[in-house]
């Protein structure tokens, strides 16, 4: 890797030190889990990873016990517990890991080292991956592999060896998800509501695989893995409380193809949660609460598929010098309203001119400006014309797994 990339991205990061100290070892990866008020939880999912092998494989598992001042004392207490646990070197709490060797944590949570409110979830993750950034070894970097999971998610026995050998022979990915599948809920209200939005999700994606987009990937801060390499030239984590995994694998397939590890299964919490503004927990609140879900309409995708097939058609340079007049004649009404209301005519101008005059450089530019956060927004624009349907009208269709 550029040794001025990587400079330069930990110049403006904030390095912590890891406890207990680390020996002077490098790690073929880091295992990075954010914990706030998870003392009941944590200690099963570190037993889960201590058999998952990690000394085999030389990696590091990272918790970052983490609070800002908004935390209440409640959970700012039990993250104390939880430091003491660990700091104690609990068997029963540390689940097998050898603290020191295989087991590491970060105090983000005592006054002077809380995170922000702002960064939530993002910044425990952030701080704990670019912590063990000096633990890998810069040239070999491409090599190193970041684990995201939470502390309150299982993996199966083969979480580790499977995704390092899933890079090794698919040298080009740069990041994948694994599969996943949510425990059951302690009610049946929880188990339907968590059964229901896994659907959702895994229409969403499906629905992008359709329309051949290259963002189809889950949104699960607990499901990811990426190239340490990949994860600096993506800037890092996004530090922000909640959605951080969604940006962040979004810059992340910016550099590369993103895959999927289908041998491998996470399981995280159906619990509701009020730890981020949006995402699986509080939208199970929701569904609890009595909202009703609804699913993207699939003309939609139909037509999201039309205009990237527009686009991965073109082959030569003077077509692209021509492609918001070929998407007008090619796409249907609410995609051209769409392009015409992000200004899409004077921007491609601008980006044809500071692209080489090639097709593959023209179409990697397209899909960089027409990326999942625009594509989201594309398929809310298209809500108006094409409302979302019941899952009961859509799901008997598709198949989703559970």
């Amino acid at each position: 890797m550029d040794t001025r990339i990587y400079k330069k991205y930990l110049q403006r990061s904030e390095i912590r030190c890891l406890e207990p100290l680390v020996p002077r070892t490098e790690f073929s990866g880091a295992v990075v889990i954010p914990a706030l008020a998870e003392y009941d939880f944590l200690p099963e999912t570190l037993e889960v990873l201590a058999k998952c092998g990690p000394a085999g494989n030389s990696t590091a598992v990272v918790v970052v016990v983490n609070s800002s001042g908004e935390t209440t004392a409640e959970k700012t207490a039990e993250n104390e517990k939880t430091l003491a646990a660990l700091r104690n070197e609990s068997a029963d709490f540390c689940g097998g890991l050898a603290c020191g060797r295989e087991l590491f944590w970060i105090d983000a949570n005592s006054p002077g080292k809380q995170i922000s409110p702002a960064g939530g979830v993002g910044e425990a993750r952030k701080t704990g991956m670019d912590s063990c950034l000096q633990y890998f070894g810069q040239e070999a970097l491409n090599e190193k592999l970041f684990f995201c999971l939470d502390a309150d998610t299982l993996a199966s026995e083969n979480y580790l060896s499977a995704a390092y050998e899933y890079f090794r022979r698919n040298k080009a990915v740069q990041a994948a998800t694994v599969n996943f599948s949510h425990r059951a809920g302690q009610t049946e209200a929880e188990h339907k509501a968590i059964e229901l939005y896994e659907k959702f999700m895994r229409y969403y994606v499906r629905g992008l695989e359709f329309a051949g987009s290259p963002y189809a990937f889950y949104a699960l801060g607990s499901a990811m893995i990426c190239r340490a390499e990949a994860y600096v030239r993506a800037g890092g984590m996004r530090a922000r409380n909640g959605g951080e995994d969604f940006y962040f694998m979004q810059a992340v397939c910016k550099f590369g193809p993103c895959g999927v590890i289908e041998n491998v299964l996470v399981r995280p919490s159906a619990r509701p949660s009020d730890r981020v503004p949006f995402g699986t927990g509080p939208k199970v609140r929701e569904i609890i609460n009595g909202h009703e879900l609804l699913f993207y309409n699939p003309e939609i995708f139909r037509n999201l598929k039309m205009l990237l097939e527009t686009v991965n058609k073109l082959t030569e340079p003077e077509e692209f010098r021509n492609l918001p007049q070929i998407l007008a004649e090619s796409c249907e009404a609410e995609s051209r309203k769409f392009l015409e209301q992000n200004d899409f005519n004077a921007v491609w101008q601008k980006i044809f001119r500071n692209t080489k005059p090639e097709s593959a450089y023209l179409k990697k530019a397209f899909h960089v400006w027409f990326d999942a956060f625009r594509t989201l927004k594309y398929v809310h624009f298209c809500e108006k014309k094409y409302p979302r349907q019941t899952a009961d009208r859509l799901l008997p269709r598709l198949h989703c797994r559970n």
